[in-house]
């Protein structure tokens, strides 16, 4: 598969097709600034329509840990589809999913969830004691295939209201 998008790096993974997907990015609390609020983004694009399946719905799921503690859990569509939405409706109760965000650059995102990292007198850059994980799962073993992944992105929020 061609993938036009502007790439960061040389090598990009696709998704050909599971039942079952995990991603998950860590880095030490150390790399972050102190007292700074961030987002965690996973940045991706998908195969031309109709060469994807399985990213619509049942729903995903995003956490942000940090220090093996939870802070951020979130209900996400990587490729929102209202028709394929209505075959799920009613399947639990909870926060509707987030969408994902074009990026300048052709790639989507979706903020998986944010977290403030503690002050250096609290113990925030304390070396490799403490990791950041971002983890994105989806739910369920429905037939998934046509994901393409740039990576995690950890960004500091300026406004972080």
């Amino acid at each position: 598969m061609i993938f036009s998008h502007a790439r960061r790096f040389a090598e990009v993974a696709e998704l050909v097709d599971c039942t079952c997907l995990d991603i998950y990015g860590s880095l030490p609390l150390a790399a972050l600034t102190p007292a700074t609020v961030y987002a965690a983004f996973l940045v991706y694009g998908t195969a031309p329509e109709g060469a994807y399946r399985g990213l619509s719905y049942p729903d995903q799921e995003t956490a942000v840990a940090v220090g093996g503690r939870v802070v951020a859990r979130h209900a996400v569509c990587l490729r929102p589809d209202d028709a394929e939405a209505r075959k799920f409706r009613g399947r639990g109760a909870g926060e509707e999913a987030r969408r994902p965000s074009l990026r300048a650059d052709g790639w989507e995102e979706m903020e998986m969830g944010r977290l403030r990292t503690p002050p250096v007198e609290s113990g925030g850059g304390g070396g490799d004691v403490c990791v950041v994980q971002a983890s994105f799962e989806v739910l369920g073993w429905y037939p998934k295939r046509g994901l393409v992944v740039e990576g995690i992105e950890f960004r500091a929020l300026h406004d972080a209201s």
